[in-house]
């Protein structure tokens, strides 16, 4: 059996077959024992990742984070909470496009998938953490983040309707809107501080003609009465809509689209011989490309230690390899100095040979995977 999980910055959702879960994120370190109370240990737990985690070093660092983190308690599996909700949507809806608007504490993120089929691809996603939930409560109640977004959600009927009487007779934005900790905060002020975040959500969704696509709202902040009617016609999926995907994907309902078959072409001399080897590049976090059994390291203008298994960029810079049979050469000529493990990984605009560094508190370097030449 499998958990899912979405962890998040306020709150922590474990979907298994006995429910559904939902406390306040814990400490790292706290994880294995919540995931192992939850849903015993031994199993396989699939977790959701923000998209756009994806697609930089940092995100690429938390992913093997998360995955180390999520180990004792059973082998991670990772999946972007664009694929993960839109999977939810098909499952009520059918398949098509989804147009993903993912608004949460820390940033709002919008994701155009595909769903045929069993499979589910991210064709291209955005994200903008002034538009989140986070920022917006720090505009309006600085310090008092929490308290704000608790205040919000238990008064959520009674604020909508404030919102809506103030935009309509100037008198009432000086109504109280909502107390967080010792502050009060009016109608008008919260009007105000949403006209910027207003606007940088437009500007997301604006990236993709909703006409092509249903549009789905998910997260947290979507709860908020002023972000719920920018999106008037979306498929309001509540917060929850990440993991119930993620326990569809799963249960093997859904799929995402799956990472090409990328290998790494090498020669070597072995036993006096010149031979050939294709390595492949495993695309799961806490795998990397492995030759005998041992990292297979890429040495970036320093000498490999003696007897470990590595390659070097060629002369133009680029790390040769194969991308479903055919030549890609990823163009790496800006790496520093050092040496690397080598992985594939998912990115919102395509998969990534992610390089990870040996040297201790280093990022991964994302390197876009070339074009395969025909």
């Amino acid at each position: 059996m499998t958990a899912a999980v979405d962890v998040g910055t306020a709150t922590t959702r474990i979907r298994t077959p006995a429910g559904l879960t939902v406390i306040e994120t814990p400490p790292p370190d706290a994880v294995p024992g919540v995931l192992a109370r939850a849903a015993g240990t031994g199993r396989q737990v699939t977790c959701v990742v923000p998209d756009h985690w994806r697609d930089h070093g940092a995100g690429l660092a938390r992913q093997e984070l998360l995955h180390a983190t999520v180990l004792p308690a059973g082998p991670a599996t990772l999946i972007g909470r664009f694929a993960a909700v839109a999977a939810h949507a098909a499952a009520r809806t059918g398949p098509g496009r989804y147009l993903v608007c993912d608004a949460g504490a820390s940033g709002t993120g919008i994701g155009l998938c595909e769903v045929f089929g069993e499979s589910v691809r991210l064709v291209d996603g955005a994200f903008d953490a002034g538009a989140g939930g986070d920022a917006f409560a720090e505009a309006v109640a600085p310090g008092h983040r929490r308290e704000f977004a608790s205040s919000a959600a238990r008064n959520a009927e009674r604020l909508a309707a404030v919102l809506a009487t103030a935009r309509e007779k100037a008198l009432f934005r000086n109504a109280l809107a909502l107390r967080a900790g010792d502050l009060e905060i009016t109608a008008g002020a919260l009007l105000e501080a949403f006209e910027p975040v207003g606007a940088r959500l437009a500007a997301l969704a604006s990236r993709w003609p909703s006409e092509t696509a249903r549009v789905v709202l998910t997260g947290g902040f979507a709860e908020f009465p002023l972000v719920a009617e920018m999106l008037p016609d979306a498929l309001r999926l509540g917060p929850h809509a990440a993991v119930e995907g993620a326990a569809l994907i799963a249960d093997g309902l859904f799929r995402e689209a799956p990472l090409p078959d990328v290998r790494l072409p090498i020669h070597r001399i072995q036993d006096g011989l010149p031979t050939e080897a294709e390595i492949g590049v495993p695309g799961r976090p806490g795998r990397f490309a492995a030759l005998n059994g041992r990292d297979l390291l890429l040495c970036h203008r320093r000498e490999p230690a003696l007897g470990v298994p590595s390659l070097m960029l060629d002369d133009a810079g680029t790390l040769p390899v194969e991308v479903d049979g055919r030549p890609a050469p990823c163009r790496a000529g800006a790496l520093p100095p050092g040496a690397y493990r080598i992985g594939l990984r998912a990115a919102t605009r395509g998969p990534v040979v992610a390089l990870f560094p040996l040297a201790p508190d280093a990022e991964p370097v994302p390197v876009p995977l070339g074009r395969p030449a025909r």
